[in-house]
Order: C-alpha cells, then sequence, then structure tokens
C-alpha cells in the first residue's frame, strides 16, 4: 500500500485496511469512482466524497475552481483532486468544519497573477482578495479532522507566489505531500501556516516542500514586512504539531518559525536551507529538532542567516541534527533569554571561513547541556559562546564530550570557547584548534568553572583563566607553538590544578591560593 493509499486515521495509527476501503465505496454517492480509485483508501473516512472534476471543476487551468469548492466542501466530505491544473483567482475559505479533506493525485494549483497588494489583499491583477489559497479554518472557528495531500502550487509565473494552505484545527490535522514549486515573489503572505488551537490536539505535516524559498518585499509588489515566513506556527497553537521531512529554501523573515509559547513543535527530519533571521526558530515547552539538516552556502548581505534559534520555553532540544555552513552568516544556533532550559546532543556543526559562531548562549538563557558534539571550525570567532553575568543569576551551562576541530584563526575573537557564565561544566572536551593570530583553545571569564578532564591544544596558550574558583583535573594542555598550557591573570584567587599534563608548565601572573598537585610539565 502506498501512502497516497493510507488513510487519515490508518496515518495517525488507527488500523485501516485495503478490504474495509473498498467495502466503504459501495456506499458512496453517485460521485463515487470505482473502487480501485487512487483514493480508495479514503472512503471509509467520509460521507460523502467529490470528484472536484465532476462536480464542475476544470482540470485544465482554464476558468477557477474556487465556486466549486465552495459549494461542494461541507462537513464529513472528501474533495478529490484528479491530475490537472485547477486555476484559483480567489481563497477557499472552509472554517468551523469536523472531517474534512482534500486530495490530489497529480493536481496542479495554479494562481492568478497579482499587480498590487493593500495589506495582504490582493487589490489589482488576476487574483482578488485576501492572498492565501485555502485558508482552512480560523482561530475563532478552528476546524477538526483535516486531510491535505498530494498538491503543487505553481509559482513559477511572475507574481503569483502566496499562501498556499493556511490551517486552523482543534485537533487531527496530517497534511502530507505538498510542492511549492517557484519563487514566492509578491511579497504577501508565506506559503504555509498551522495552527492546533486544543491544548489536546495533536497534527502533523509531513513533506511539505518550498524549496525554492521567496524574494525580499523591496523587490515585490507586496507590503509585508521584509518577507514571508516559509513556514508559520502563529501565537495561537497550543497544542503538538509534528514537522516531518519538509524542505524549505531562503526565505526573509525565518524558514520555519515556530512563534507561539504555549504549544509544543517537533521538526523531524528534512532539509533548511539559507532563510534570513532563522532557518528554524522555535519556542514552546518540550520543542525540538531531530534528524534534520540546515544548510548555510549561499549569503544574504546584510542579514543574519541562523542555523537554529530556541527562542523561549524549557526542555528544548536539538538532536542528531547535521548543521553546514560553508558561508556563515550569525551563529549556527543561538539560544536566547527566554529559553529556560536546552540541550544539544549528538548534532555534527560545520562553520566555514568566515567570523561567526558556532553555538552561543544569551547572558539571561537558563540551563544549557551540549553532549556529544562535534564541531568543525575553521571562522574566526568563538565555537561555543558562553554568555552571562558571572554572577549568583548565571544558570549553570555543560559540555560533555564535545569535539572542536578546524583551522579557526584568533582574528574576532581568540578563543574556541569562551566562558563569561559562573558555575559551568567542561566534561572530556577536546579542542584542537592549530589556527594563526595567537588561537587558543579555552578562556574562562567565569567564576567557579569546572574542567575535568579533556584535551585542549591550539597555537597560543590552550587555557587562559580570568576567573576565581577555577578547577582543572586530569586534563591534558599543549600549545602547537610551544607556549605554556596554562595561563593564569593576576587579581583571582582559588584556582586548583590537578593530575593534569600541562606542556611548559604555567604561567602565573600573580593568583592568590593557587593548589597544585599531582600534574606534570612536559616539553612540547
Amino acid at each position: 500500500m502506498t501512502g497516497r493509499e493510507l488513510s487519515r486515521r490508518d496515518y495517525l495509527g488507527t488500523a485501516v485496511g485495503a478490504a474495509a476501503g473498498v467495502a466503504g465505496l459501495a456506499a458512496l454517492g453517485d460521485r463515487a469512482r470505482a473502487a480501485d480509485d487512487w483514493y480508495a483508501g479514503y472512503a471509509d473516512d467520509y460521507e460523502t466524497v467529490v470528484d472536484v472534476t465532476e462536480a464542475g471543476a476544470d482540470d485544465t487551468g482554464g476558468e477557477s475552481i474556487t465556486d466549486v469548492l465552495e459549494a461542494e466542501a461541507g462537513d464529513d466530505t472528501l474533495l478529490v483532486f484528479p491530475a490537472g491544473e485547477y486555476r484559483m483567482d480567489e481563497q477557499f475559505r472552509f472554517t468551523g468544519f469536523t472531517n474534512f479533506g482534500m486530495v490530489g493525485d497529480g493536481a496542479t494549483i495554479v494562481p492568478g497573477s497579482i499587480d498590487a497588494v493593500d495589506g495582504n489583499v490582493v487589490t489589482a491583477g488576476e487574483f482578488d482578495g485576501a492572498a492565501r489559497l485555502f485558508r482552512l479554518g480560523v482561530v475563532y472557528a478552528p476546524g477538526e479532522d483535516l486531510l491535505v495531500e498530494g498538491f503543487d502550487f505553481d509559482f513559477t509565473a511572475a507574481s503569483t507566489g502566496l499562501r498556499a494552505i493556511e490551517a486552523y484545527v482543534a485537533d487531527d490535522m496530517t497534511v502530507r505531500d505538498i510542492d511549492v514549486v517557484g519563487e514566492h515573489d509578491t511579497g504577501t503572505f508565506g506559503p504555509a501556516m498551522f495552527s492546533v488551537t486544543d491544548p489536546d490536539g495533536i497534527a502533523t505535516v509531513e513533506g511539505f516542500r518550498a524549496p525554492d524559498g521567496a524574494a525580499f518585499t523591496e523587490d515585490t509588489v507586496g507590503d509585508i514586512s521584509v518577507g514571508p515566513t516559509g513556514i508559520l506556527v502563529p501565537p495561537s497553537h497550543e497544542g503538538k504539531l509534528w514537522f516531518r521531512d519538509c524542505e524549505l529554501g531562503s526565505f526573509p523573515d525565518n524558514g520555519l518559525y515556530a512563534s507561539s509559547p504555549n504549544g509544543r513543535v517537533v521538526v523531524q527530519g528534512g532539509t533548511f536551507r539559507n532563510s534570513n533571521v532563522s532557518n528554524i526558530r522555535l519556542m514552546g515547552d518540550y520543542s525540538y529538532v531531530l534528524d534534520a539538516t540546515i544548510v548555510v552556502d549561499d549569503l544574504l548581505d546584510g542579514h543574519t542567516q541562523t542555523g537554529i534559534r530556541l527562542d523561549r520555553g524549557e526542555h528544548l532540544w536539538v538532536y542528531n541534527t547535521t548543521i553546514d555552513a560553508p558561508v556563515p552568516n550569525g551563529p549556527v544556533i543561538r539560544v536566547q533569554d527566554d529559553a529556560t532550559s536546552a540541550r544539544i546532543q549528538e548534532t555534527s556543526i560545520s562553520v566555514g571561513d568566515r567570523p561567526s559562531h558556532a553555538i552561543t548562549m544569551s547572558p539571561d538563557a537558563g540551563v544549557v547541556d551540549i553532549f556529544d558534539t562535534d564541531i568543525e571550525f575553521d571562522g574566526a570567532g568563538n565555537a561555543v559562546q558562553i554568555n552571562g553575568h558571572n554572577d549568583d543569576s548565571d544558570s549553570p551551562v555543560t559540555l560533555r564530550r564535545v569535539t572542536v576541530t578546524g583551522d579557526a584563526s584568533g582574528d574576532h575573537g581568540r578563543n574556541a570557547i569562551r566562558v563569561m557564565r559562573q558555575g559551568c561544566l567542561l566534561d572530556d572536551v577536546v579542542v584542537e584548534q592549530p589556527g594563526t593570530h595567537y588561537r587558543r583553545a579555552l578562556e574562562l571569564h567565569g567564576d567557579d568553572t569546572t574542567i575535568d578532564g579533556g584535551t585542549y591544544r591550539s597555537t597560543h596558550h590552550p587555557i587562559v583563566n580570568v576567573a576565581d574558583g577555577t578547577a582543572l583535573d586530569g586534563v591534558t594542555a599543549r600549545s602547537y607553538d610551544g607556549y605554556q598550557a596554562l595561563k593564569l591573570y593576576d587579581g583571582y584567587a582559588d584556582v586548583t590544578v590537578t593530575d593534569s599534563e600541562l606542556y611548559e608548565g604555567i604561567v602565573d601572573r600573580g593568583v592568590r591560593n593557587l593548589d597544585l598537585s599531582g600534574n606534570s610539565y612536559p616539553d612540547a
């Protein structure tokens, strides 16, 4: 059974066999096709199945189909779109529904062109009214049990990019196998917006693809601020929304933006490229990114292209994700002040030769863990930048089994890891940075930092301490150019170094209460 032959309920976990689908077709009305048609697997989910072409929709792209959709839409109804081109010259709006679906098999939606826009309303051109194609539910009248599957949206003609799908549901939405072809070039609403309004509601968006991105508003007829967002999750979202295997190209105002602090968003798989602000931007407790790929390889001058931005919430998570930034333009991962706890785990990051940072934490961000993560860092800047206030208001940051490699220079930030926060832990960290301009492995400005094991190698002093209460145990540190392994600035106190291998020894500028025990100081 293929993906398009699965019913929505089967997809969400209810076993619906092919035999049941065939039996259900026998009860359909005159418009239902034979049981061996491609949509047979959906039959038992709906009381009414309508082939839109038999209802009068033009599948040659000549006449708009909006009137037909409005006449045929209803509760417990599936609209079937056979292969063809379907023109739309205004939005189709259907709200407050229960159990409604639209499925296509080689169906392409072709919007009319736009000549003028005022506040996301088209005022001139072949399209008229709100700059959307399918508006399914609204925040005050959401739908329930929605299926949209198997459509292409053709934006290849000039000035035809619109919001393809906007959906508000209380519960149970599946949007699957959607391709937006061509650049969104009208400066209006981005291709998609999805919201689950009930806190107990669950929905899935799988295989939503808009690889051609969007133009900045200044280059279009539109007036939206900056430009479109690829996929938007609005503040009304309160349920759980899964994005699986989606693809977004370069959008001016975030790629996938989850802007609700009250709902949960999971991004699983997929590829996200070159969006302005951030490629994936998350908020909402227990939201996470898993198995995704983010690429920044096309520079937008004068803008910032963060890979993943964790904005707000607790237990935000980036796991088993690959971020490749050969042309970095801002931090690869940014943890913002309102993120009360976050974890980055088993993630691979590659940063090319431009001034940038790999992972940054804002001063008021909460507890952050970075575990089992590899960073290849060739650009000038900090691979890990831990900002804070260096006082009791700081939440701890833990790096465990983190590896930093690459040829980054000491320009625009000499340290691979820079700690500005109190009470951090570096456990079994490996840094190998042989770059030029006095590149260092680790610089500590946050008091009470613990360094437990690990290897630190860099061109200049691998470890530099500008803090009180630092504790090193079982550390190996070595300069490629023969500098002392550890440099201690004066004016600080209570530094402990035990059982460590420090090549060429220590430069002590006057630390008070320095405790050294069980260390070795071999020649470099």
